[in-house]
């Protein structure tokens, strides 16, 4: 528009000069005495000389026609400028543009377009746009952009060119027809450089699925993963082998040397685990501390339990974190393609079955799915309903079980001892429900249940002057790994107010072992407050003599399976006597746990053990019923 507007001027001021030469001229001409033309009467009326007259008009004529060249040359500046403003704007323009003629022939390019190809201009002028071919198209695509322009005078879409430098690369390429659309004079094509933004779609597919702490394909990606696996297993006739992978006890190092520390051991178990993989398998990580391992064309079992414990070593082998050496395990479930399901969601749940079935087979191990273990797991999913369902309904309750002093006889403490009456299927015992409270996280709002529950129980005996001692009462490790534990302790004393040092603690061995130093911390805050320690089922940890001397403690419970075997292992006697005498070393009272027979009790004795507890004496009672309990025991000490 701006260059056709500069044309037409142009033409106007060289008519205007022309229509001045020829004023004059006739004025000249009237001026040297001819008479004027009869073709202009007017000017000279009779065909008399008029000198004033032609003047005069062709004065004004001159004035007129000098103004109109006047404002028609700043016109033409403005237009100009314009020109020059566009110009600079497509020379300077971030977008590679190029200009063609109808037959596509390259009349110009910018700068960009210059960077973008490597081709310089005089190179580009008089090619075609041919010469940028990737060769990445079809003639269809081509075909399909000609109908386009002729259609609807403009194209649009992704285009992958070729620079000079042989690079290949995507760009968004608009084409518009300049003039008639059926006959267009030019076109005018604009790039837009899509590189970053297919880059950060990459990165955002990326993202979308991987885990960001490990780099492993993550949940997301595990269908497309499962999909490609068993088709091509389906069409080879093969095994496909779904292995799930959970870390055992991996809480316990959040908890104990926070999170920072347990992502550091997953990227560390992540790594090791991509660095053993082979041909055929895949490694996911579900979240969290699971992972599975997809394991294609399998011919024998055996290779399958091959992969199996080289992962387990894998695992098991120490991390070093922040200066920690860490130790960890596997639990492992196995299922395979097509025996254990056809599709990924039976698979997964039948692996993950079987690994659930290896954590309550001691840990550390792996299991292969079976039939059976469905009706397990349907059993432990319904115990974990119907525990959220006891704590709401107040199924749960306390027993207690008196601990009685050997030298003396007396009644010294009770421990509280948690019961579970079902309404359909009667007491059930805490060996079923506390794993499943534990794994589920429901050992929290239990364990302060029964702390609170014990603490109010305690306080009721002390109100009707019935002095039993101690109250004893368990802490879970999730428990005691709380930040604020401590302080709820506190919490429970006052609401109930029972006196500070008639509460104890039992707490066991791996507990405590487990993060020692924040454990010395919080032993210490109860302890300050006149809570009595103990460190329950000692013997079957792994405490050092250095870590014992610096726990807070007052008591250890000696476990129940050394004292079982009193009567008929000497290796357990020396081991139990070994207990007593390192407690009086340091300072700590005894406890025996599970004494069942008078012969125990009369070892236990001998070995200057103070207190004792077991059926022997008593069995774990309801509290309304502890009371006649203590009385009769107390008559049968006597007698005894």
């Amino acid at each position: 528009m701006v260059h056709n507007q500069a044309v037409k001027g142009r033409k106007f001021l060289l008519f205007s000069l022309g229509a001045i030469a020829l004023v004059w001229s006739v004025t000249g001409y009237a001026l040297l005495g001819e008479p004027l033309p009869e073709v202009l009467p007017s000017l000279n009326p009779g065909g008399e000389r008029s000198v004033a007259l032609p003047v005069f008009f062709a004065g004004l004529f001159s004035i007129l026609a000098l103004a109109a060249i006047v404002l028609v040359r700043r016109a033409l500046r403005q237009a100009e400028a314009q020109l020059d403003l566009h110009r600079q704007l497509v020379a300077h323009t971030s977008e590679p543009i190029m200009i063609t003629d109808a037959t596509q022939r390259i009349l110009a390019v910018n700068g960009a377009f210059e960077l973008a190809t490597g081709y310089s201009a005089a190179e580009l002028i008089g090619q075609t746009p041919s010469l940028l071919n990737s060769g990445r198209h079809s003639p269809a695509f081509f075909q399909a952009m000609k109908q386009s322009l002729l259609g609807s005078g403009a194209w649009e879409g992704e285009i992958w060119n070729r620079a000079k430098n042989g690079e290949i690369s995507p760009r968004q390429l608009r084409i518009k027809a300049l003039g008639d659309i059926r006959r267009p004079s030019h076109y005018v094509a604009l790039f837009t450089d899509t590189r970053a933004q297919k880059a950060q779609e990459a990165r955002i597919e990326y993202l979308a699925h991987h885990d960001p702490l490990t780099g492993l394909p993550n949940r997301v990606a595990l269908g497309s993963h499962f999909d490609a696996a068993l088709d091509s297993a389906r069409r080879q006739g093969s095994r496909l082998g779904v292995v799930v992978i959970d870390l055992d006890n991996f809480k316990t190092v959040n908890d104990s040397l926070g999170h920072h520390a347990g992502d550091l051991l997953l990227c560390e178990i992540a790594r090791r685990l991509q660095h053993i993989l082979v041909d055929g398998e895949h490694l996911i990580r579900l979240g969290g501390d699971e992972f599975v391992l997809l394991v294609e064309n399998i011919h024998q079992v055996e290779a399958v339990i091959v992969r199996v414990q080289a992962i387990m070593r894998t695992i098991s082998a120490v991390c070093e974190v922040d200066g920690h050496q860490l130790h960890t395990s596997p639990s492992i479930g196995i299922s395979f393609f097509p025996e254990d399901g056809e599709c990924p969601e039976t698979l997964m749940r039948n692996a993950d079955t079987a690994m659930y079935y290896a954590k309550s087979n001691g840990r550390n191990n792996y299991q292969f799915f079976a039939a059976p273990m469905n009706v397990a797991a349907t059993k432990r999913l319904h115990l974990e309903s119907e525990l959220w369902q006891a704590l709401s309904d107040n199924q749960l309750l306390l027993h207690y079980q008196p601990q009685i002093e050997l030298p003396s006889g007396r009644i010294v403490g009770v421990e509280a001892l948690v019961r579970w009456q079902h309404p359909q299927r009667g007491m059930i015992s805490p060996v079923d429900f506390i794993p499943v409270a534990e794994e589920t996280g429901l050992i929290l709002p239990l364990g302060h249940w029964v702390l609170l529950t014990a603490c109010r129980q305690a306080r009721a005996w002390l109100d009707q002057g019935v002095d039993l001692g101690e109250i004893a009462v368990n802490i879970s490790a999730q428990q005691f790994k709380q930040p604020e534990f401590a302080k709820s302790v506190h919490s429970v004393l006052v609401e109930t107010g029972l006196p500070a040092e008639r509460l104890e603690l039992e707490i066991t061995e791996s507990t405590v072992m487990n993060g020692a130093d924040s454990s010395v911390s919080t032993l210490l805050e109860l302890k300050a407050m006149g809570v009595k320690l103990a460190i329950d089922d000692f013997g079957t940890g792994y405490s050092s003599l250095s870590y014992l001397r610096r726990f807070p403690l007052d008591r250890l419970k000696i476990d129940r399976t050394f004292v079982a075997d009193l009567e008929s292992d000497a290796d357990a006697a020396s081991l139990v006597g070994s207990i007593i005498a390192l407690g009086r070393s340091l300072g700590l009272r005894l406890v025996a746990e599970g004494v069942e027979n008078s012969a125990q009790v009369d070892s236990l004795r001998s070995m200057d053990c103070e207190r004792v507890q077991g059926f022997h004496f008593c069995r774990p009672v309801p509290a309304e019923d502890v009371v006649a309990a203590c009385e009769n025991l107390r008559q049968t000490v006597k007698s005894a």
